[in-house]
C-alpha cells in the first residue's frame, strides 16, 4: 500500500496528537531515573508535518529540562503522552553528559521524529 502525501501527514499527526512530554534515556531502552520527563512547551505541543515534508514532526517551542538528580549521559529521547511512549526511543545526534543539577536546553524543532518507509516503494 502506498499513501498520498496528504494521508501520510494526517496519519502521523493523528498518531502523535496525544503527546505531552519528552522522556529521556541513557540507553535507548528505558526512561532515565536521573532526568525527569519534560512537558512540551508549545501549543500545539508538536509541529505537525507539512505537506512538503509530512514525515517529520518536531517539538514546538524551546524548553529546558528539570535538573538531573544524579550524573547521567543522555543518549535518547522519546515523545510520550505523560508516561506512555508515543514514539520509539530516538538517538540524539550527540550524547549529552549531565552532572547532578545539570539541565538540557532544547531549541524549537530540534527534537524530531521521522516516519520511515520500511519497505520498498511501489513500482
Amino acid at each position: 500500500m502506498s499513501w498520498t502525501t496528504a494521508r501520510m501527514k494526517i496519519a502521523q499527526d493523528e498518531a502523535l496528537k496525544t503527546t505531552t512530554h519528552v522522556q529521556w534515556s541513557s540507553d535507548g531502552l528505558a526512561e532515565s531515573g536521573s532526568l525527569a520527563r519534560t512537558a512540551l512547551a508549545g501549543d500545539p505541543k508538536l509541529n505537525a508535518g507539512s505537506t512538503a515534508n509530512p514525515s517529520v514532526v518536531s517539538n514546538n517551542g524551546a524548553f529546558e529540562t528539570a535538573a538531573a538528580s544524579a550524573a547521567v549521559d543522555i543518549t535518547h529521547f522519546a515523545f510520550a503522552a505523560d508516561a506512555a511512549l508515543t514514539t520509539t526511543w530516538i538517538a540524539l545526534d550527540e550524547t549529552v553528559p549531565l552532572l547532578e543539577g545539570g539541565k538540557i536546553s532544547v531549541a524549537d524543532t530540534v527534537l524530531a521524529v521521522d516516519m520511515y518507509q520500511a519497505t520498498d516503494a511501489p513500482a
